[in-house]
């Protein structure tokens, strides 16, 4: 190969890579910003890589189908259907990001590996290393689904957060007068932006479309996957069972998950000298010594060598 054409065989390939690599991180800024701004449909819309992954998602799921039929359901395209389940509930606990069904976050997962290991390859062209081929490999592998782990857990900060003040204002409405339908609907538009004004969203919707009060709020408690949730839920279901009055039953819910707060920030703050103790170490250690003996070493140095 001649030096020109290698020149712009390099050329296309580093074109290709910071094109990828700048699709899929524009993407996830994207959304980062839009979501820091509670615009979740916006930040669907916006994003350029759901339809890239919807292309990989139809083919990982065509793939995954056709095993299931041709090898039955002993096969290893069972233990993928139930990794492809499992996915699914985080994704619906994670909101739903960019509306991705569990296919389609393989398929990102996909389109992250070509994307990374595209940047590898270029470099094991250019310098001939071949490590960073296999690292970038895995970089690619787990940044979607760290990335959705960080979207489940901003997620669920919130809703712990909102929770007790929810829950407040539903027992103001619930012992104003008001059942439980017509306060929750009152409610939904004051939390209105936030993940926990669409669980409460959902959960009106599906008591308005017919089911249980019961069996709603199990709904609700198996979508999010949170103890607190959980324990609401619970705490109304068995009410609803005994026929105990609401509002009780919401207040000492709701300083219980305050106390619960508290106690977790008590926690948090416990543990903020142990976190920081290997930073300090590491870093502000070395450099007060450095500062401090320095000057010391250097006199020592030139005393030394100069005699």
């Amino acid at each position: 190969m001649t030096a020109g054409l290698q020149a712009m065989v390099y050329s296309l390939a580093i074109g290709t890579c910071v094109f990828a690599i700048g699709l899929y991180l524009s993407s996830i800024y994207s959304d980062y910003v839009v979501s820091r701004g509670r615009d979740t449909v916006g930040a669907g819309k916006r994003a350029i890589l759901p339809p890239f992954a919807r292309f990989f998602g139809h083919i990982i799921g065509s793939g995954i189908a056709r095993l299931q039929r041709r090898f039955g359901e002993r096969s290893a395209a069972r233990h993928l259907v139930g990794a492809r389940v499992r996915l699914q509930r985080v994704l619906i606990a994670a909101g739903s990001p960019w509306g991705l069904t569990a296919d389609e976050m393989l398929g990102l997962a996909c389109l992250s590996v070509i994307a990374w290991t595209l940047v590898g390859l270029v470099i094991w062209g250019m310098l001939g290393w071949g490590f960073p081929v296999l690292v970038l490999f895995l970089v690619g592998l787990a940044h979607p689904f760290l990335w959705l782990n960080k979207k489940l857990s901003r997620r669920r900060s919130e809703i712990r957060r909102l929770l007790p003040y929810a829950l407040d204002l539903l027992t103001l409405s619930v012992e104003a007068g008001l059942d439980f339908t017509s306060a929750l609907g009152r409610i939904v538009p004051k939390l209105e932006g936030t993940a926990l004004a669409d669980e409460f969203g959902e959960l009106l919707r599906a008591i308005r479309l017919g089911r249980t009060r019961s069996d709603a709020l199990r709904g609700m408690a198996d979508r999010v996957g949170m103890p607190e949730v959980a324990s609401f839920a619970g705490s109304l279901v068995q009410a609803d069972e005994l026929g105990a009055d609401l509002g009780p039953v919401l207040r000492v819910l709701a300083d219980q998950m305050r106390s619960d707060r508290a106690n977790r920030a008590e926690k948090k703050a416990m543990e903020a000298p142990v976190k920081i103790l290997f930073p300090l170490i590491a870093f502000i250690f070395p450099t007060v010594f450095i500062i401090l003996f320095a000057s010391l070493g250097i006199s020592y140095l030139s005393k030394l060598f100069g005699a």
